[in-house]
């Protein structure tokens, strides 16, 4: 017998799961409302499409991988973001703060959805300064459907809503708060897929110092959202501060790890420029390392924004530092945007102080 659809709650299948993303809302000056950008993914653990696990034997190759390390517990958690099949045209309903929002669209080819939601006017102060330069977090449910089968796990997720002024600190991930080893193919894919990740050392006690001034974080990164789980868990562990978290989608069919690179310039820019563009009042610092297009991209963005971008901090990797010819690019950006290159935490544990005259 063929039961109505509860068109008020998400249709994911028996089987599929929905992971959200933390996000980030904002206020919006045009629209005089708060708003939130989320998104999340839809997908089928257990089921990997054949060309997947063709192309799979491509990077077990590339890494020279051992049988044991195939059969790991961490290579295991680390590939299965990429090996769950997608659940498409699924349609996604969200709790928030009380209020229930039906996405216009349903997810994507690859099981990825978005949405910008107006939030309840009852749960946020009237005026946007009324927050005193202070953030909230709010918590995002998957309102989910039932079937003969039960009812699908609960998915949650974080909403970081951001006060109109302050300063953001917007830090790139790969080498500059996780060894990465990105210059080197073979490191790469071995500390990203078969190694216990490992922190920068000094980064978090500095990030959570900064937190403690008040700053609010955004993580940028060219790290593929299929690896979102075992960098959360990193971070938490680690005691990094929360925050919003911006990173790409890498399609296995395109390019496997053949051409896996964690950079890809013209996606990190827009995404940095949208944070941008979404608070007009804030300031920014950008933190980010030597190894891959940072120091381009930073620059290109304080150029571009020299009002808004307060400083600019590189990490000099040793094992790929900034040439001469890179480095003078770098010190060309204004006088405005403070420029730090540095090795270790302590030489720019003083820029967020300096910045707020804390």
């Amino acid at each position: 017998m063929n039961r109505p659809r509860n068109t008020s709650l998400s249709d994911l299948k028996p089987g599929q799961r929905a992971t959200l993303f933390p996000s980030l809302g904002y206020f919006d000056e045009r629209r005089g409302c708060w708003r939130s950008l989320v998104h999340g993914r839809v997908f089928t653990e257990g089921q990997t499409p054949l060309g997947t696990r063709i192309l799979l034997r491509g990077l077990k190759k590339a890494m020279k991988a051992t049988p044991e390390q195939v059969a790991s517990e961490t290579f295991q958690q680390r590939i299965d973001g990429f090996l769950s099949a997608p659940g498409r045209r699924r349609r996604i309903v969200l709790e928030i703060a009380d209020k229930h929002y039906r996405l216009g669209r349903r997810t994507r080819r690859n099981g990825a959805f978005y949405g910008a939601l107006s939030l309840p006017e009852n749960q946020f102060p009237t005026s946007p300064h009324a927050l005193g330069g202070r953030s909230l977090t709010k918590e995002m449910n998957l309102l989910q459907s039932t079937d003969e089968l039960g009812t699908i796990g609960p998915t949650s997720g974080k909403l970081f809503v951001v006060s109109p002024q302050g300063l953001s600190v917007i830090s790139d991930i790969d080498d500059t708060i996780k060894m990465t080893e990105a210059t080197s193919r073979r490191e790469m894919l071995a500390n990203t897929f078969l190694r216990p990740f490992e922190v920068v050392e000094g980064m978090a006690p500095l990030y959570q110092h900064w937190q403690r001034l008040g700053c609010d974080f955004h993580y940028v990164s060219s790290s593929p959202w299929q690896l979102y789980a075992p960098l959360a868990e990193l971070c938490e562990a680690s005691d990094f501060p929360a925050g919003s978290m911006h990173l790409r989608y890498f399609r296995v069919r395109d390019e496997m790890f053949k051409r896996f690179r964690p950079v890809r310039r013209n996606n990190k820019v827009g995404i940095i420029v949208g944070i941008l563009k979404r608070l007009p009042q804030r300031k920014f610092v950008l933190v980010g390392d030597s190894g891959e297009k940072d120091p381009e991209i930073y620059r290109f963005l304080a150029k571009r924004f020299p009002d808004r971008i307060s400083a600019v901090l590189i990490r000099n990797l040793k094992s790929h530092p900034l040439n001469p010819k890179r480095l003078r690019k770098l010190r060309s950006i204004s006088d405005r945007t403070l420029l730090r290159v540095f090795e270790n935490s302590e030489e720019i544990f003083d820029v967020a102080g300096r910045i707020l005259g804390a």
